[in-house]
């Protein structure tokens, strides 16, 4: 299995169970036909800049580490300037166009950036449909993505 894929999966197992040591991660890939050592999985913890944080059973667990809003601003404007191809709005909607592939990841920012707004989010490969909660949560969002329309 690639690096990138079996970040992923570990990323998708920290969201579905608690898991407190490297040795349950071995374990769960193991069940799941992956063969991986403890070496492996410490690396792409680290790699992964997981972190140890509180579980709601007592104990630990391992956690994807907090972004910062700062962060995330900085990877939304990023994305924003490469891959939005129109925006267009409507009621409280905003309709947006990106390059093929990239409206999951820009999604994703913009629900994080836009969460006090943003009643929900649809997505697929190149379109993004946000429904603001009001009228003027929309007429934001709309002035500033438009400023990145190519």
């Amino acid at each position: 299995m690639r690096k990138k894929d079996r970040h992923q999966l570990l990323t998708r197992l920290l969201s579905e169970q608690d898991i407190a040591k490297q040795e349950e991660f071995v374990e769960i890939l193991e069940q799941r036909g992956i063969q991986v050592t403890q070496a492996t999985i410490s690396r792409d913890i680290k790699e992964l800049k997981l972190v140890k944080i509180p579980s709601a059973t007592g104990g630990y667990r391992y956690s994807l580490p907090a972004q910062n809003d700062i962060e995330i601003a900085q990877k939304l404007e990023n994305l924003l300037k490469n891959a939005v191809k129109s925006v267009k709005r409507m009621d409280k909607f905003v309709l947006i166009k990106t390059m093929p592939g990239n409206a999951s990841a820009l999604s994703h920012l913009l629900d994080t950036y836009y969460a006090k707004e943003l009643f929900g989010i649809m997505t697929d490969d190149d379109t993004i449909l946000m429904i603001a909660k009001a009228q003027e949560a929309r007429d934001l969002i709309y002035e500033e993505i438009r400023r990145y329309e190519q």
